[in-house]
Order: structure tokens, then sequence, then C-alpha cells
């Protein structure tokens, strides 16, 4: 029996008139195979690949055809991590990957995504010169734009793991410790509590006011030292079980001037009733960072804001099997938004000489309206450089 999200894929496969879909390890793989305990080959490889017109061999494959079977091709390393229950699992080795595939695809017109899509290319002409290969890469971004309820369960606590992260990290800062040091504590306590990996390269950006390094938003500078009057603008987020989180905060280290304090509670208090607004059906992603500029303005901060209304952007971006998924949160878009989504708004401000601020909440769209899955307390900012907290 097809899982609900097999139904939904297949109807796009056939749809799009497709034989069938052959995906190398991504986010696709992991989401139509549903392997979430597979770690794949990360995008920058394979952006890598099409600027030096390298061909990248996969290390696992999928292939789904329009009958709703499907296969996975993988190289023993990850034979273990494949969900036994929704694929057929071929194992093999890298050279018996053309003669293997001679047997698992059934069709003439083949959709397939990006990672390794040189080598996928190639490969099915010498399957079947006859083959037809078609740009699948955003075949199921509709799909994925909507979670179900086991993908939200793995957000939500994903989400709560980021919150503690940067707890853990705030409780720890020490007078004296660069920037990096402060990073290098995101990456061991992932690494500490079995984390698959990081989303992106973690960011804890040092700030000091009255400094040259204040004067502008970047760069930020890795061996920075942590003084009394630094801004810590965190970016953080970990990948676990084939799924992202991204999160931002901001903490003063020491006692903040009544500008900056104020400032990240009115930034706090424009994300909060940006989220307030969210209606399912009627919202549209365009209106949301208005939102935002218009509690802003209200609170006497507008001025600061990285982003202005007028300008040409967004406010964030969905989240699920990749960091950043389609669709982004532009200004322009018409998008309205649905029950299931979960986007990141990451609203941002800058006061020079002082420092650079942000907050970034992993959001989830409810039948009625829309909640924060990430929790970290919105009153916390100053941190006294004499004491942990």
């Amino acid at each position: 029996m097809l899982s609900k999200r097999r139904e939904k894929c297949l109807k796009a496969i056939k749809d799009k008139g497709l034989d069938g879909v052959l995906y190398a390890l991504g986010p696709n793989f992991q989401y139509l195979s549903e392997s979430h305990a597979c770690l794949w080959q990360r995008n920058a490889m394979n952006s890598w690949a099409k600027i030096s017109g390298a061909s990248i061999m996969p290390e696992a494959l999928v292939y789904v055809n329009t009958k709703g079977d499907s296969t996975v091709l993988t190289i023993p390393k990850h034979k273990d991590s494949i969900n036994t229950l929704m694929n057929e699992v071929v194992v093999s080795y890298y050279d018996q990957f053309e003669d293997e595939l001679t047997h698992i695809i059934d069709g003439k017109k083949i959709g397939i995504g990006r990672d390794c899509d040189t080598w996928m290319k190639e490969i099915l002409k010498t399957v079947d010169p006859e083959i037809e290969t078609v740009d699948a890469e955003t075949l199921l971004e509709d799909i994925r734009r909507i979670k179900d309820e086991e993908e939200i369960f793995r957000m939500r606590k994903l989400a709560k793991f980021t919150d503690d992260a940067v707890m853990y990290v705030c409780k720890h800062l020490k007078p004296g410790m660069s920037m990096f040091e402060a990073e290098r504590m995101i990456v061991d306590y992932g690494l500490k509590h079995g984390m698959q990996d990081l989303s992106f390269s973690p960011t804890c950006g040092f700030k000091t006011r009255n400094t040259e390094n204040a004067q502008a938003i970047e760069p930020f500078e890795n061996e920075r030292k942590l003084v009394e009057g630094t801004m810590i603008a965190y970016d953080i987020g970990y990948m676990d079980q084939g799924y992202c989180s991204d999160w931002g905060r901001t903490v003063y280290y020491g006692k903040a001037p009544e500008l900056v304090k104020n400032g990240y509670k009115a930034l706090q208090e424009s994300q909060c009733y940006m989220v307030s607004k969210i209606k399912p059906g009627v919202t549209r992603f365009g209106d949301l960072y208005g939102y935002i500029c218009d509690k802003a303005e209200e609170l006497g901060y507008y001025q600061y804001l990285r982003f202005k209304r007028e300008e040409e952007g967004g406010n964030g971006h969905h989240i699920g099997t990749e960091v950043h998924e389609m669709p982004f949160l532009k200004n322009t878009s018409d998008l309205i938004i649905e029950p299931g989504m979960i986007f990141c708004s990451e609203p941002k401000m800058f006061f020079k000489n002082e420092g650079y601020m942000r907050v970034e909440d992993m959001i989830l769209v409810t039948e009625d309206g829309a909640e924060f899955l990430t929790n970290f307390p919105r009153d916390l900012f100053e941190i006294d450089f004499s004491k942990n907290l």
C-alpha cells in the first residue's frame, strides 16, 4: 500500500508525462525514499561539479516508476540506512551501477534531479540510447512544501534541540573567548548529541560597540575576542534524520544601551506580530515582511531594519529536507499560505557603532493560524559577563 506521500509523488510523475524518476542522494532522494537515516550528499559538491565539468558519481539512487514501485540502488555503506518497507534495496558497487540500472529502469522518459545529473544522463544513455531525460528537480516542490505529521514531529524536535544548543552556548560564554570558539561549541554540542550534520556553517557573530568592527554588518572576524559591550548575532542550524533547522537570536554581553536593548525588544515584537496576522488560505507570502515593518515603525525602530519595505527581496524561506527550500518569502510573492507549511522568518536590525541583531524562527502554519517551533526565551538579551546564566 502506497503512503500518502508516495501517492502524491506518483500523481506528479504521471502529470508530467514521465515513465519514472531517478534521484541521486539529495533532498528529493530522502523525501521520496522516506529513508530518514540516510545522510545525503551535499549540493555544494554538485554545484562544484557543474562549474568544473566533473561528473560526480552518486552513492545511492532511488527510482520510482508509474506503478509506484521504488528501488534504491546503493553502495554498501548506506544499505542499513534505507527504508526497506518503502523500497526494494539493491546493494552493489559503483562499477556495477550501470548494469544494475539496466535491470531497474523500465521506461523511456525519465525525470532526473540536478544532483549528479551529468553522470545520470551519461549512464542512462548506456542503459538505453532511446531514454529521454527530463529535468525533474522541482517536480516535488509543491508536495514537499506541505509537511505531513511525521515531518512536523521531526522538525519540532529539531527546533527544540537548536533552542537548547544555543542556550548551552549562552551559559558557557567566557570573556576573551574567540568567535570561533563560540561556534565550535555549537559543533561540539551537535556531535555530542548525535546530530547527523550542520544545516550550514554556524555563526556566532561578534560585534563590539564603538570599534571599527561595528561600522558595518559584515565581515565578522573569526578570531575577535569576546569583551563587555559585544553583541552576538547567532545563525545556527542542525541537520538530523533528513531534516534541517535554521535559527537566529541575538544576545548582548554586558549592559546594553537602551537604544539597542529596546531595539531587540521591538524586533521580537515585530516578529510575533507578523505571526499573529497569519490567516491560512488568505495571507500571502508577500504580506509577511510588511507586517514586521508596520510594527517596527509603530515602535519607532523601522529605520534600523536592515531591509526596508520597498527593497526587493524577502524575509526568509521554507525549510525541510533542505535548509533553504522553495519558495522564498519574497515581497512580491502572491503565493497563499497553507496549513502544514514550515518557513523561517528572519528580520534583522543594524545599529552603527553598536552592532547587528537578528531574530530567526521556524514557523508552522496551522489550520487556523501559525505557531513558533523555535521558543528560545524572547526576553533573554543581556548576559551578565561576570557569571554564567
